[in-house]
């Protein structure tokens, strides 16, 4: 009887860990821990697990300190860039990784885990299949009929494995020649010579016709003529090199260890220990692949307020109870409500059910069940000390105002803590904080909603508001929560509710006029082509430029699927062809009509007649407000057709559209937060801020100010708040980069106070690892601390420009909250705020 086959699989630890390190962006615990490569480790392991299913699994790493291969060459790896301290600090956090997953460790001093790898792998019987998982080549040179290699190609998510097929399709040698491979053409990552003057080419020339790196010493010892003169004399002379490089390349299989395949079996997992660190290092989306025995029950004792303390969930529709539960909420110091819709549209849909949480307890109250009195006592439950929610928003949307509700939305919360996350929907911020992962059941059933389900998430979200709230206090953003996004919450609602009217007929006529243009451009591509051909497609419209017209490529990016057809490459060919601009045109054309022309009209709700837009608040790092479903804050105004169509935005007959805006409102802050006296001095005046930069970097008065200098300080004044630089100085005006330069720096010497608020703003982020706006919102920029240059200098943009634009954002949101009061308070009702945009 033939035995069972076992699979062993061995993982490269030190190779994963870099790997994921520069692969990742930096990922950050709220702690400020950088976590990216521990993220992508755990990762590939759960890939490993899934797609590899190891009966045995072991993880070997490198132990600090020289190895055999320094004692036999002294500048073995010397050329290395030493790797970012983040990256060896995150190697311990990786250890207690695999330690929680029960998986065995190997490293041995002396040696190189690639060593300890070749050892465990010779160390197995016929009967085991041994796999590698590495982004290491070398390891190619273990491959043979029960091993291979399981390798990434990029990132941590695309892989491919390797049996001695792959080995050959790609050098053209079998795997026990691709040490003999790197002992002749040598490997600049570790500093290992071989033989001057051979490349890969020729190594792997002369392995294929004389086997090995003997025989080709031997070939060349004694002129085999096969072997061209110069390149026999290059062997000749390095010889020497060849042997010391074949040592230094080959992997050791004789490491002193043992090693027992019983002790590499994979047992039972503890999930429950996996994901407690799961949730310790903050990988929510990791811990929703574990099974999801992992997450049951963790953090229980969070969503109880002492002691054995139990949750229930009870549906209340009699009116006594309904009555008792009115009097019990009313004595909570918190309660918990959640109101469902009773349909699809948000606008016009009643409640189906109030879902409350009063104490421990989880009630629900359906509405068809109710009497008016009864649905008016619930609905009143607002009213009381505190009420805490998920998207709380929404208890506007179902009810009319409730004067006086102080309520508390995690949601909100949650954003304020981790601006940088975009996911704070009510199951990731119970899974992230509590560890809790609610099974989720039929959200719709035969007869509604799942109200259970609602009723358990609201429990396990009113169970996080002391926590919350402790945290918004200690990290300085707990008055930002209460005077500005606590209190926007209702004004939104409020906006969302009454909606914007559209003129349909105007877009239906625009419609018809874009149609006609789009027609006509796309013949006078076609003819400019030669073809005709679908201009979305980027495959036929690369095949059109590259290739029949042949437009230079040297500059063009190339992606996954050839070269780019991108609006930002096209630019770098603008003026090459006439056929660009007209792309150019046609796109814009087309996105106009599918987004607005044509798009708007079909969301016109059919029960109020006007456009209901949602006011997304926990989206943007910097504060802003984005808007979605329709996105109306992204209307076009700066081109005649963009202009058309925001004609197509109209009051109400008897009714006027205001616009109410702030000038120049990031300039100012942010001439205030540098204390720049010139800058200060020029709005102060009331002068034009742009013909007053370009006055002081030119040095010329104001009234001697030219279009082109006043465009060329726009360009700078708004571009410094976004970290653009010479070139993008450059790009943007059309002058040369020693041009822009020397303007750059003109700027900074004619408003130095920009110039030190830049520098010094840069300096205090890189260390606190945090920058804040004039009233505390705070952004934390881990890719400050990041590996990669073009990262870090995207964390500097990102520092320079927060306590500028979210400050403005601040702003705003307390302008539209004053503003809402008046209108409620002291003006007519008549009066709506119905948008809110952004430049």
């Amino acid at each position: 009887m033939a035995a069972t086959k076992n699979t062993l699989v061995i993982v490269d630890g030190n190779a994963i860990i870099h790997r994921a390190y520069h692969a990742l962006p930096p990922l950050t615990t709220k702690e400020g821990t950088i976590v990216n490569a521990v993220y992508g480790f755990a990762a590939i392991l759960l890939k490993v697990l899934q797609e590899l299913k190891p009966t045995h699994l072991v993880v070997t790493f490198d132990l600090a300190g020289p190895t055999f291969r320094d004692d036999l060459y002294k500048e073995y790896k010397a050329t290395r860039v030493k790797a970012d301290q983040e990256l060896y600090d995150q190697i311990p956090l990786v250890h207690e990784l695999v330690r929680a997953f029960d998986i065995p460790i190997f490293e041995v001093p002396g040696f190189e885990a690639d060593d300890v790898i070749g050892t465990l792998a010779k160390k197995t019987t016929d009967t085991t299949d041994v796999i590698i998982v590495t982004g290491d080549m070398d390891a190619l040179q273990l491959v043979d009929e029960k091993t291979s290699v399981f390798t990434l190609k990029k990132g941590i998510t695309d892989t491919l494995t390797y049996t001695a097929k792959e080995v050959r399709d790609r050098y053209g040698l079998a795997p026990e020649q691709i040490v003999d491979y790197k002992a002749l053409k040598g490997d600049p990552s570790d500093n290992i010579p071989g033989v001057k003057g051979i490349g890969e080419k020729g190594a792997a020339e002369l392995l294929q016709m004389f086997g090995s790196l003997n025989k080709v010493l031997d070939a060349a010892a004694v002129g085999d003529e096969r072997i061209a003169a110069g390149m026999r004399k290059k062997l000749c002379d390095g010889t020497e090199d060849a042997r010391m490089s074949e040592t230094l390349a080959r992997i050791r299989t004789d490491v002193p260890l043992q090693f027992s395949l019983r002790d590499a079996a994979m047992a039972t997992t503890d999930w429950k220990k996996v994901a407690a660190i799961f949730q310790r290092f903050e990988f929510t989306s990791l811990l929703k692949r574990l099974p999801r025995e992992a997450t049951q029950g963790m953090g229980e004792e969070k969503t109880k307020k002492g002691k054995g303390a139990k949750t229930s969930v009870t549906v209340v529709h009699t009116k006594s109870d309904i009555d008792a539960l009115v009097r019990r909420a009313h004595t909570a110091p918190v309660i918990g409500m959640q109101l469902l819709p009773d349909g699809q549209d948000r606008i016009t849909a009643g409640i189906s059910a109030a879902i409350l949480r009063v104490d421990h307890d989880g009630f629900i109250v359906p509405f068809d069940r109710c009497d008016q009195a009864q649905k008016d006592a619930v609905i009143n439950l607002l009213q009381t000390d505190l009420v805490v929610g998920h998207d709380v928003k929404q208890l506007f949307l179902r009810t009319t105002d409730v004067a006086g509700a102080k309520l508390f939305d995690v949601m909100v919360a949650s954003y304020l803590l981790d601006p940088g996350s975009r996911t704070h929907d009510a199951a990731t911020i119970i899974l992230k904080r509590l560890g809790i992962q609610l099974d989720t059941g039929q959200r719709e059933g035969l007869f509604g909603a799942d109200y259970e389900h609602a009723a358990r998430e609201l429990i396990a979200i009113t169970s996080l508001y002391p926590d919350l709230k402790n945290e918004l206090e200690k990290t300085g953003v707990l008055a930002l929560f209460e005077d500005i996004e606590m209190p926007l919450v209702p004004v939104l609602a409020r906006m969302e509710k009454y909606g914007v009217k559209i003129d349909t007929k105007t877009l239906a006529s625009l419609s018809k006029k874009l149609a006609e243009r789009v027609e006509k451009i796309t013949k006078r591509i076609h003819t400019l082509a030669g073809e005709s051909f679908n201009i979305a497609s980027s495959t036929q419209l690369r095949e059109i430029l590259y290739t029949k017209l042949g437009l230079p490529t040297f500059s063009v990016k190339k992606g996954k699927t050839g070269l780019s057809t991108a609006a930002m490459e096209l630019e770098k060919l603008h003026a090459l062809h006439p056929i660009i601009p007209l792309i150019e045109e046609y796109r814009e054309l087309v996105k106009l009509q599918n987004t607005y022309v044509d798009a708007l009209p079909a969301l016109v709700n059919k029960t109020t007649g006007r456009v209901h837009t949602t006011f997304n608040q926990t989206v943007a790092a910097t504060g802003r407000l984005s808007s979605s479903d329709p996105n109306l804050q992204n209307i076009p105004i700066r081109t005649e057709l963009g202009r058309e169509i925001r004609d197509a935005f109209v009051a109400e007959k008897g009714n006027v559209l205001v616009a109410c805006d702030y000038s120049q409102i990031e300039l100012r802050i942010a001439a205030h937060l540098a204390h720049d006296e010139k800058m200060i001095a020029a709005f102060a005046a009331g002068q034009d801020i742009h013909a007053a930069t370009a006055a002081a970097i030119h040095h010329v008065p104001v009234d001697e100010v030219t279009k082109e200098m006043r465009r060329g300080a726009k360009a700078i004044n708004f571009g410094i708040l976004y970290g653009m630089g010479a070139f993008g100085m450059a790009a943007r005006t059309g002058i040369s980069h020693g041009e822009a330069k020397e303007f750059i720096d003109r700027y900074f010497v004619a408003f130095a106070g920009i110039k030190r608020y830049v520098d010094d703003t840069i300096a205090s982020a890189k260390k606190q690892g945090y920058v804040e706006t004039m009233f505390g919102r705070r952004r934390y920029i881990p890719e400050l601390k990041a590996g990669n240059v073009q990262l870090r200098n995207a964390g500097e943009r990102m520092a320079v420009n927060h306590p500028v634009q979210g400050t403005a954002a601040d702003i705003i949101k307390k302008a539209m909250i004053a503003v809402d009061e008046k209108i409620r308070h002291s003006w007519s009702t008549d009066i709506k705020m119905i948008l809110q945009v952004h430049d």
